[in-house]
This record gives C-alpha cells, sequence and structure tokens, in this order.
C-alpha cells in the first residue's frame, strides 16, 4: 500500500513556510531524515506520526493519506474493471463506468485518458454524428490533459490519440499539427533502449520490438492497399492483394513454427479482406480459397487459451495473454466472420457448395 506521508508533511511544511532543517529542529530528529521522508525513501517512525500530526494541527489520518490510500484503492479497482471489460468487448460498459469515475475524479488524468479512448473506441458507424460528437469530446477531454497533466506516459498517449480525435472530428489541419508534434519512431524508448540492453533483456525487447514492428508494417501496408478506396492511392485490385499478401509473409517469417495465437485475428481478417478484393476484381477462385482460410483462423481466434507461450525464434520469450487484449465486440470471430459473409460483395459465389461449406463450419 502507498502511503502519502512524504507529500503531505512537505505540504504542510511549505504552508508554514518553514525550512527541513527547522522542522527538523522542531521534530528533534535530522536534516536527512525530513529530506528521506519527504523524498518517500523512508517513512518516520510509527510514534513519531502523532507529534508530527499535533504540531500541523491535522489528524494522523490526514498525515498518513488515508482518503489518498482509499481513493488510489478506488481508482484502481475503477481501471481494473474497466480493462476486464475491454477483454469482453464491454466498450459501452466501460463509458458508463468512466462517465461516472470522472465525476468522482474529475483531476484524475488516467481515468480522464481512458474515458476518452473508450469514447471513440466503441463500435459505432464511423460515419455517424454520434461517432463525430464522441471524438469531439474526447478531443477536448485531450487538450485539457495536454495543458495540466505532467506525467509523460499518460501525455505522449494523449497526444497520439488527438489527433484520431480531431482526424475523426473533421479537422485534418488540427491532426497534423498534433502528429508534427510526436517524436519520430526512431527515438523512441525501444529503440534507444536496444544500445543499452544487454543479455536475456536486449532479446526480450528486441524480440517485444519485432512483434510490434510487424504490426507496424501490416498496418501500413493495408494503408497502402487502401483496399476500401479512399485515399487514392491508384493501386490496381490485384496489386492491393499483392500487397496483402506480402503483409502475410511476414506474419509467416515471424511465427515460422505456426505459434500465431493472438495473431490469428490479423490472419482472419487480411484473407477476409483479400476475398472482398479479390470478388472485385472478379476472381471468384481466389476469393473461395482465402474465405477458407480466413474461416479457419477465425476458429483459431476463437479456440485459444488464456495463455500461451511463443514458441518461433524471434519471439520465444512472448506470450500471449487475453488479459492484454481489448476489443470493441462481443461476438466471437466466427461469428464476424458471418456476418461479414451476409454482404452483397459475395453474391456472385452464395449459391457455390464451397461458400455454403465455409457459413456451415462458422456456425457450429
Amino acid at each position: 500500500m502507498t502511503l502519502y506521508i512524504g507529500e503531505n508533511l512537505k505540504k504542510q511544511r511549505k504552508l508554514r513556510e518553514l525550512t527541513q532543517e527547522q522542522l527538523a529542529d522542531i521534530l528533534g530528529v535530522s536534516f536527512q531524515a525530513v529530506s528521506k521522508w519527504e523524498r518517500g525513501e523512508a517513512y518516520p517512525d510509527i510514534e513519531l506520526l502523532p507529534t508530527i500530526a499535533e504540531y500541523f494541527g491535522i489528524t494522523v489520518d490526514a498525515l498518513i493519506g488515508i482518503n489518498e490510500v482509499r481513493d488510489a484503492a478506488d481508482v484502481k479497482a475503477i481501471l481494473d474493471k474497466e480493462k476486464d471489460n475491454l477483454s469482453k468487448g464491454l466498450v459501452e460498459e466501460n463509458i458508463r463506468l468512466l462517465e461516472e469515475a470522472v465525476k468522482t475524479y474529475p483531476n484524475n488524468y488516467k481515468l480522464l485518458s481512458r474515458y476518452a479512448i473508450n469514447l471513440t473506441f466503441v463500435d459505432i458507424d464511423h460515419e455517424s454524428e454520434e461517432y463525430r460528437q464522441n471524438n469531439q469530446k474526447a478531443a477536448r477531454i485531450a487538450e485539457r490533459i495536454l495543458a495540466e497533466c505532467t506525467d509523460p506516459e499518460i501525455r505522449n498517449i494523449m497526444q497520439s490519440e488527438l489527433c484520431n480525435y480531431y482526424q475523426n472530428s473533421g479537422e485534418a489541419s488540427k491532426a497534423l499539427e498534433a502528429a508534427n508534434k510526436l517524436p519520430s519512431m526512431y527515438i523512441g524508448s525501444e529503440i534507444v533502449k536496444m544500445n543499452i540492453f544487454k543479455g536475456e533483456d536486449l532479446v526480450r525487447l528486441t524480440q517485444d520490438n519485432v512483434y510490434h514492428l510487424m504490426h507496424i508494417f501490416c498496418l501500413c501496408l493495408q494503408r497502402m492497399a487502401d483496399m476500401d478506396e479512399q485515399n487514392d492511392t491508384g493501386f490496381t485490385w490485384e496489386q492491393k492483394i499483392e500487397i496483402y499478401r506480402k503483409a502475410i509473409a511476414m506474419f509467416d517469417i515471424v511465427f515460422d513454427k505456426g505459434d500465431y495465437n493472438i495473431c490469428f485475428h490479423n490472419l482472419y481478417y487480411l484473407h477476409r479482406d483479400i476475398s472482398i478484393m479479390a470478388m472485385r476484381a472478379g476472381d471468384f477462385e481466389l476469393a473461395l480459397e482465402n474465405l477458407g482460410k480466413s474461416a479457419k483462423y477465425a476458429a483459431e481466434v476463437d479456440s485459444l487459451p488464456d495463455k500461451k507461450p511463443h514458441v518461433s525464434l524471434l519471439v520465444n520469450t512472448l506470450e500471449y495473454n487475453s488479459a492484454h487484449n481489448g476489443k470493441n465486440y462481443s461476438d466471437t470471430s466466427c461469428q464476424m466472420l458471418l456476418k461479414h459473409l451476409s454482404d452483397s460483395v459475395f453474391d456472385g459465389i452464395r449459391d457455390d457448395p464451397r461458400f455454403k461449406a465455409i457459413e456451415n463450419s462458422l456456425q457450429k
């Protein structure tokens, strides 16, 4: 349990305009002892707490920070619940939870940041007015956090998220301005520490970097392919499919033992998207082939245990843990794919026995 004696002692001392040396003389202790208390490196003897509290005219509970301890425990319980909800796809429940939490703790920037993130993670139509308004609200929260919060981790997350909030609110110029304030990926902590760590720490760090950079690589290729044709990248459907195949090849390189674990989800939607692009290109055989693979990987996602270690050489210090994953839907991957199969894009193969077999496999 974290006590707040140091913070409260420093606050009370400064209110009375005392130096650490003066307070040390009053309490009959050394200056070094007071300094350690305020830095949180040590606590006063329990017999001394009533004397300190009496001198400052406060209770021992107030000196220790009992209210702060209770608040910290309450906030932790809220954040634990939010994380658990995310693993189950209960984003709307999180929004209600955090909306009440920030009323109770209006200056808790961790809660505020999670509220903003959940507001824009909810599974609603991205073209809807509700989605735009949620992003506008999240942007105001992020702006406040950046103006007031000093925690570097929270600030970095909110600066990054703010770019998305502006973009999704139709404010592209503000999004670019916010993005320009972010550091380059090449000077990030995970990159710099590769020159510092050694031994097992270095292996773990580099494997973790490989894992995350693989996802960035996949995202880059998806953006490049522009499957939904929103950004005018100019590729043909055949070229878009080839770009997606290269993303799949990267997963095969990293997980050469087939231990994709949660990345089965990536393979599920990459093959699903290839099947859609193949339909648009008029290649029905390719569409059916990739739908079959998508269904296979969707089933793998749904059958994952809570934890499973990786064994491939490039990631063999890492472990899949379902508690670390968040989603904004409650359906299984098979249910999600089954819903996609109702899209009119698949009408050209709907009567094919292989298509019906895929549908049946997803309904089991």
